[in-house]
């Protein structure tokens, strides 16, 4: 099985590692039909069973409008929706359970943002990771390590 891993938000991002173990990160798409076409060509081109881990995100940022909060929402429901009619399981993660997974990050939003990007750029110094990948990279590793432990709980109970 190999994962997409989804920061939702029009500063979010895609990533995903393919057959060859080469990872892929990439922003968001711009509409909704472009990400229901690049899902749909990033599925085709693993030719493997695809499961979406998106950040689970609050419908609600300090600061925003009622207004923003509501085109929000609905953008995160577009791409579940999207997910499930093109046929592709999705599990959510927190922020804090996949940033806990990478080490001590700085509490300022910010900090914490530009600590990420670090992070992932030395991790994977062959893509350009940007403010608008790096999260969904962040995921991308926590998804990875989350499936590798239980391939091997699954293999130490196996006969």
């Amino acid at each position: 099985m190999r994962i997409l891993a989804i920061d939702p938000g029009a500063n979010g991002g895609l990533a995903w590692t393919d057959a060859d173990g080469q990872v892929f990160a990439e922003p968001m798409p711009g509409s909704m039909t472009e990400f229901v076409d690049r899902i749909r060509e990033i599925k085709t081109e693993l030719q493997f069973p695809l499961q979406a881990v998106v950040e689970r995100v609050g419908g609600y940022m300090p600061g925003n409008s009622a207004t923003a909060a509501v085109k929000f929402a609905r953008h995160c429901g577009h791409i579940e929706a999207a997910l499930y009619a093109i046929g592709v399981p999705a599990v959510e993660v927190s922020p804090q359970k996949w940033q806990k997974a990478l080490g001590s990050m700085p509490r300022e939003k910010a900090e914490r943002k530009q600590a990420i990007k670090e992070l992932m750029a030395r991790r994977f110094p062959g893509i350009k990771v940007t403010l608008k990948t790096a999260d969904a990279l962040g995921i991308l590793v926590w998804a990875e390590k989350r499936e590798a432990k239980a391939v091997t709980r699954h293999r130490d109970t196996q006969p």
